[in-house]
């Protein structure tokens, strides 16, 4: 199966549909799946289109969202980068946001410092919110908000709502 990974049809048809994702999102916290059941479905929808889309040819999240850093991820850059520890804390983490957010950490910029085109100079150091994106499970029911928010900006995201809602004949 081939999926659309053109950003700007994608972004555009997601602001189209902003409402209806919301109504979305409310079905979906209503549906008679359990939780189990629900994660399940969207695993199996999001198994292909996962494989069948190279984020390497996109790197749209890296341009636009917020990355969260653990002091893990901050030890695993400063030995990927081969610098130290309160190097990282000082060149990379936004410390006010962090706070306000009430997160440990957060990468000062957008797009992220270490995205090179659409590829990540970093990889095989990234911090684990990048290695996760995008999540669907587990608890898909309760992160859907979250989820819907990269709707726009993922061609992964946008094409697992369109088939999930197919699915459950929303």
């Amino acid at each position: 199966m081939v999926f659309e990974i053109d950003l700007a049809f994608i972004a555009r048809q997601a602001q189209q549909r902003a409402d209806d994702y919301e109504a979305f999102r409310y079905y979906v916290e209503l549906d008679a799946r359990s939780d189990r059941e629900l994660d399940q479905l969207v695993e199996q929808i999001a198994a292909p289109i996962i494989d069948a889309i190279d984020c390497t040819q996109c790197g749209n999240c890296c341009r636009h969202l917020d990355v969260y850093l653990t002091p893990e991820d901050a030890q695993r850059l400063a030995t990927g980068l081969n610098c130290s520890y309160a190097d990282v804390q000082d060149r990379y983490i936004n410390h006010p946001q962090a706070e306000q957010e009430g997160e440990w950490g957060m990468f000062h910029a957008k797009p992220c410092a270490f995205l090179n085109g659409n590829l990540c100079t970093v990889y095989a150091h990234r911090p684990e919110s990048c290695r996760a994106y995008p999540e669907f499970t587990p608890d898909f029911r309760w992160q859907l908000g979250h989820i819907l928010g990269g709707v726009g900006s993922c061609p992964i995201i946008y094409h697992v709502i369109e088939l999930l809602q197919r699915e459950l004949k929303w």
